[in-house]
């Protein structure tokens, strides 16, 4: 790793970091002393930009955020006027306190209501059940002490804040992994802690700390801790589904360097760590554990996904949810087959995290799914894989954009909603610069001539 004092300066390579530089200090000279500032270290001031940005996330929800006082003088949300489409507020986290019985103490598997003549449980993996469940415990000791303030601060509310607190030290404990990752490349992690994504989607839903921990498992494999990288990916599979592709980049590595004892260690521990958390809960409450099983298998496409943008742009008939399934799951199993070949007849050991950003977005891509919160997974690994700041700036950009457009043509033509041609014409931007980013990393691999070298 090279030292602090061989830290490179990002105005040396990238354009629109050197615009940065030269207007706070001015252009950075050949015997420029980088690397010796005791105090304003590049970790703190990445924690500090990471907690301005989160502030901004916070606040994009506030309107979200505000109550009305009954005349029984319980505090509810006040959503009315569309509210969470307006102002683009909308976040699950809120609403959900109430709709899932987090509210009543219960343990969250064990909570049911019904829809038509459905039975429904709560719809997270068993982690992020328990995440919710032990952030609801708390909400409900300390509100009494919020309401009688006799500030009009409903208890969603309250759980949204807390949540939103806790999310934020684990975005903070990303930003310190990925900082030690980046090597001398470190204020490219600005790219990560002063993401446009984070405002609109850092407490949309309960996906940081699946990021947090998926970080935690390269960082842990980056310095061959196996084991600890296994438990880390078992226990961010228990929150999200999503970590779990962490180890087809492992196997791929595994097989081309012909060590594949290591990665069944952290595949092992993986597995273990899933199991001591799932197998509990799925004896005790099997259709509460099978809730998030079966909404994924019987849920149609997402609005922003390839699918949708095919159906509302053809005439070709909505494929039927089991035809889609297989579709999705094909084309994701074929992205996964060609980073394979890719992995291993490349010329030169791809890194990890090339493997990963490949995979994600493959899901992404071919998934049925892409709930807009998801392109956070996305960010760490496109930074520690290709830290161009314009194109990585641009596609954050663009797909924070899509929020709002979503959430005004969720309005609905008869309440001024816009049509869907503005929405596909931003999701089309994204699918282009997504592309355009998929075809650099493979160059990339492909030709060896890495911009960062760090890590695995």
């Amino acid at each position: 790793m090279p030292s602090r004092l061989h830290r490179r300066s990002p105005a040396l390579t990238e354009p629109v970091a050197r615009g940065f530089v030269d207007f706070l200090g001015g252009p950075v000279g050949r015997f420029a002393a980088v690397g010796r500032q005791r105090w304003w270290t590049p970790l703190r001031v990445l924690i500090l930009v990471a907690l301005v940005f989160l502030s901004f996330g916070f606040l994009s929800k506030a309107r979200c955020l505000e109550g009305v006082r009954a005349d029984d003088g319980r505090v509810g949300l006040d959503w009315s006027g569309d509210r969470q489409y307006v102002a683009a507020c909308y976040n699950d986290i809120t609403p959900l306190y109430g709709g899932r019985g987090l509210d009543q103490g219960g343990f969250p598997y064990a909570f049911s209501w019904v829809e038509g003549d459905l039975t429904r449980y709560l719809e997270y993996p068993v982690l992020a059940g328990l995440f919710q469940w032990a952030v609801a415990a708390v909400t409900r000791l300390t509100y009494p002490l919020v309401d009688a303030t006799g500030l009009p601060v409903a208890e969603a509310s309250w759980f949204f804040a807390l949540t939103a607190l806790a999310m934020s030290a684990l975005w903070v404990l990303a930003i310190r992994l990925v900082a030690d990752m980046a090597g001398h490349r470190v204020w490219d992690v600005v790219l990560v802690a002063a993401s446009p994504l984070i405002i609109v989607h850092a407490f949309t839903n309960w996906d940081i700390p699946s990021i947090t921990l998926a970080v935690a498992a390269m960082h842990a494999a980056s310095r061959s801790r196996f084991g600890l990288a296994g438990l880390f990916i078992g226990l961010g599979t228990a929150f999200k589904l999503w970590p779990l592709y962490l180890l087809g980049a492992y196997l791929v590595l595994a097989l081309r360097d012909r060590r594949i004892l290591p990665f069944l260690r952290m595949l092992g521990v993986a597995v273990v760590t899933w199991l001591a958390l799932n197998v509990p809960v799925m004896l005790a409450y099997p259709a509460g554990w099978g809730e998030f099983l079966r909404l994924n298998s019987e849920r149609g496409y997402e609005w922003t996904t390839v699918y949708a943008i095919i159906d509302r742009n053809t005439l070709l008939p909505a494929l039927p949810v089991p035809v889609l399934n297989v579709v999705s799951f094909g084309l994701f199993a074929a992205a996964c087959l060609a980073i394979l070949v890719l992995g291993l007849r490349a010329a030169a050991r791809p890194r990890a995290v090339e493997l990963i950003f490949l995979i994600v977005v493959a899901f992404l891509l071919f998934n049925k799914v892409w709930s807009p919160q998801y392109s956070l997974w996305l960010v760490i690994p496109a930074v520690l894989a290709l830290p161009r700041w314009r194109l990585l700036l641009s596609w954050m950009a663009v797909d924070a954009l899509v929020w709002p457009l979503l959430m005004w043509h969720m309005l609905g033509a008869e309440n001024n909603g816009i049509p869907s041609e503005l929405l596909d014409a931003a999701l089309l931007t994204r699918l282009v610069l997504l592309t355009v980013m998929t075809v650099l990393v493979v160059r990339q691999i492909l030709r060896r001539q890495p911009a960062v070298r760090w890590g695995s």
